[in-house]
This record gives structure tokens, C-alpha cells and sequence, in this order.
């Protein structure tokens, strides 16, 4: 774990002085006029350097942590003489608490990158600085995604800024696919659950579709296309939305598709499922929905699985996948915050951008694209499908309305609700969880 480093006070800076005038007192005149402008002239570079405090749960096992640390932020300092750094990384379990921790105490740090999901519940306990009426703000909404620029909204106002997206697409595999006579990926919902079922051989526990589990991140992409969704514009009601025709067309489709067997494991979920990312380069799964992140684990691979990547197939509404990423958050009454506000900005520059794209944090400032692209070109079909992704509900009850969604989803694929039922259900607990009772 990380630990704030000690900023030195006045205490200390006095005595240093002290010291130094006693230590004058027994040297030469010219010694002591050269220990006292040396003196000065530190204690004065001293007074200007401000070191801010920026909090992540960047990933230490790979690159993520090393290029914010040693490529972005050396940068960053470079350019702007008298501000220092200090990355704090958290892992992802603690940051938050130890975020509302800090903030309930008085002493944030200057600048924290939150989880998308995280941003409407600080914002609603006041914690956060409105960003919207910053002169540089503007800008930066206006290049953003607008998938991700949703994330950083709460009752309208923005309180973060959009920092690095992802998103899912469609990974089939090539093989699979010529062995069933099909010459390509589905590009319809429609196509895409007839595949499945010409694409699962149940003697070789090969199924047609992997879908990751009940969660919302997993079913919005064919829920949204669909054109079903879980609450309101205003993220209020989930009444009449959740239990919408479209919503409950595409549970109905998944759950057939399940009951048909053409659907794996990891849709139950429990012990012994399988994920996707497990299961398709074994040849258990002849499609799933995934990141971007999939890619170098199946690069990785001896040998690596024959598999393409295509976009979410479209439905009513089009083509439509969940997004994910996180944000930058200004604590409000946060010290330094000019200083802050310059590191902010920077956080969402070119250079800082395409630097952690190269490390798997894709940009979530549209204008950036095509050199991510150039740079990775795997990120092509994301870089694409981001442009109409939408976020989950922006909300401080989503982690409680996506849980009660999964649950009632569950309960539907097990037989034990009617998909009416569990949707109702599922509607009615949201709604709760929207409400903050």
C-alpha cells in the first residue's frame, strides 16, 4: 500500500534556519553571507514547489502504474516547474473508503481517479467541486464521449471530468464459425441468436453464446440495442422501463436461448462456471461479449485462438454496449487548487492520453481515436462502438439497483419467476435504490 509522503512544515524550516545562523556565527564573513544566500534562495524554491496528492487504483502488476508514474507526471512537472506529484495507489477495494475517509477528515488529496460509478454517490454526499462553471472546462466536455461524458454528470452538473472509457464488442471464433458454414459475424440480434444455436454442439460442450452473468454491465449491450433499458432519462423511476416491451423481449430471448442449451455456464454464474475469457480461446464458447483488455491474454497464448472482434449487434436501437473506465474528481475545498486544476487538465491532454492508451486505458476524448488506433490497432472496433455506448444508470443507488436486476434476472433463468414477474419485481426494488430509502 502506497503512503502519503509528509509535507514539511514551518516548524521544520524554522529550526533548519536557526541551526544555519548558529553554524554562520563560527565561519568566515563570506562564508556565512554564502550559506545565508544559499539558505534564502532554498528556502524560497521551497516556498513556491507545491506537491500535490493524486490518488488511483491503477493496476501495479502491468504498466498502468509505471507510465503514470514515470512517463505522464515526470511530464507533467516538466512542463510546470513548482508542482510536484506524488501518485498514491490504492487497490481498487479500499480507495473509496479511504477517499470518503480523508474527505470526512479534512484532508483529501488534491485529485483522486474515481470509478465511473462512484461519481453520482460522492457528488450526492457533497464531497466534490462542481466543475461546471471552470473556464476550461467546456472544452474538454465538448471532445469527450459522450458515453463517458454521462458518467460524470449528477442532477445535471458536471463533477468529474472523463478520464479513460472501455467497452465491449462481439469476439467470435473463425474456426467455430466455418465449421457451422457461416461466413461471418452476426451483425443483427436476430442473426446473432441464431447462431448461437447453430454454432453449439453439446457434444463437445461447445456453446453458441457466452454471457458473462446477470449483471446489468453484461446485459445492457442487449437490452439498450433492443431498445428496453432500467430507469428513467432523470435516473429517478425504473417503473415502466425495466419492465418495458424491449427489456423484456431480450431477457425472454436470453433465457430461451439458455433453456435451448446454447447458452454456457457463465450466464448462471456459481461454482463451476465458466467465464468467457476462460472459455473462448478453450473452444467452450463460439462468442461473448468483452474489452479490449482480452486481447493481449489471448496474444499471450501458445497458440493464440483463431478469433475476430466485431461490433454489438444491432437491434431496434442499434448497436449499443455498456460503458466503463473511471473519472477525475476535484474534492471540493481541496488545497492547491490552481495547481490542481493544471494537473487536471493535463490528465486529458494528448500526451497523457495516448501515453496511457499505449498501456490499455483507452481515451475517452473522442478527438483522440484515429492515434490510439494508429498506436493499437486493435482498438479499432471499440474506438468505434464507444461512439454510441451509454453509461450504466448515473446514480448513487446503482450498485444497489444493479444488484436487485441481477438477482430478479437470476431468479427468471432459474425458473423460479415468470420474466413479467422478475421484472416487476426487479422495477420495484430499483426504484428504492434510486429513492435512497
Amino acid at each position: 500500500m502506497a503512503l502519503r509522503r509528509n509535507r514539511p512544515g514551518l516548524a521544520v524550516c524554522a529550526i533548519g534556519c536557526a541551526a544555519l545562523a548558529l553554524t554562520a556565527c563560527s565561519s568566515s564573513s563570506s562564508s556565512s553571507s554564502s550559506e545565508s544566500s544559499e539558505s534564502s534562495a532554498s528556502s524560497s524554491s521551497a516556498a513556491k514547489t507545491v506537491t500535490l496528492q493524486f490518488w488511483s487504483a491503477y493496476n501495479t502488476t502491468d504498466a498502468e502504474a509505471s507510465t503514470m508514474a514515470n512517463v505522464v507526471i515526470p511530464q507533467f512537472e516538466r512542463e510546470n516547474p513548482g508542482i510536484k506529484v506524488d501518485s498514491v495507489v490504492y487497490p481498487y477495494a479500499d480507495l473509496l473508503q479511504k477517499f470518503l475517509a480523508a474527505a470526512a477528515a479534512g484532508d483529501p488529496p488534491n485529485i483522486m481517479r474515481s470509478d465511473i460509478i462512484w461519481v453520482p454517490q460522492l457528488a450526492s454526499q457533497g464531497v466534490l467541486l462542481p466543475l461546471g462553471n471552470l473556464p476550461w472546462y467546456s472544452p474538454i466536455a465538448a471532445s469527450a464521449l459522450p458515453g463517458p461524458l454521462a458518467t460524470t454528470k449528477w442532477q445535471g452538473q458536471p463533477y468529474a471530468l472523463p478520464l479513460d472509457t472501455n467497452t465491449q464488442a462481439l469476439f467470435w471464433n473463425k474456426s467455430d464459425f466455418k465449421a457451422a458454414g457461416l461466413s461471418g459475424p452476426p451483425t443483427t440480434l436476430a442473426q446473432l441468436y441464431a447462431d448461437a444455436a447453430k454454432l453449439t454442439i453439446k457434444s463437445k460442450q461447445q456453446f453458441g453464446l457466452g454471457v458473462d452473468g446477470t449483471d446489468i454491465w453484461n446485459v445492457a449491450p442487449y437490452i439498450w440495442s433492443n431498445g428496453g433499458g432500467f430507469t428513467n432519462a432523470s435516473y429517478t423511476s425504473a417503473t415502466g422501463v425495466m419492465s418495458d416491451g424491449g427489456t423484456m423481449a431480450e431477457v425472454t430471448a436470453l433465457d430461451n436461448l439458455l433453456k435451448a442449451g446454447d447458452i454456457g455456464s457463465d450466464f448462471r454464474g456459481g461454482s463451476g462456471a465458466v467465464s468467457g475469457e476462460t472459455g473462448f480461446p478453450k473452444g467452450e464458447y463460439a462468442m461473448y461479449l468483452d474489452g479490449p483488455w482480452a486481447v493481449p491474454t489471448y496474444t499471450a497464448l501458445q497458440p493464440p485462438p483463431d478469433y475476430g472482434i466485431a461490433p454489438v449487434p444491432s437491434g431496434t436501437a442499434g448497436s449499443i454496449s455498456t460503458v466503463g473506465g473511471e473519472d477525475l474528481v476535484i474534492p471540493k475545498n481541496a488545497a492547491n487548487l490552481a495547481a490542481t486544476e493544471k494537473f487536471a487538465q493535463f490528465l486529458d491532454s494528448q500526451f497523457a492520453q495516448l501515453a496511457m492508451a499505449k498501456v490499455g486505458q483507452m481515451s475517452a476524448i473522442a478527438t483522440y481515436g484515429p492515434q490510439e488506433v494508429s498506436a493499437t490497432p486493435y482498438y479499432s472496433i471499440f474506438v468505434q462502438q464507444l461512439k454510441t455506448a451509454e453509461a450504466r444508470p448515473v446514480s448513487p443507488g446503482y450498485t444497489k439497483l444493479d444488484t436487485d436486476f441481477s438477482n430478479e434476472l437470476a431468479m427468471i433463468i432459474d425458473g423460479k419467476v415468470s420474466v413479467s414477474a422478475g421484472l416487476s419485481a426487479a422495477a420495484q426494488q430499483s426504484n428504492t435504490a434510486l429513492s435512497g430509502s
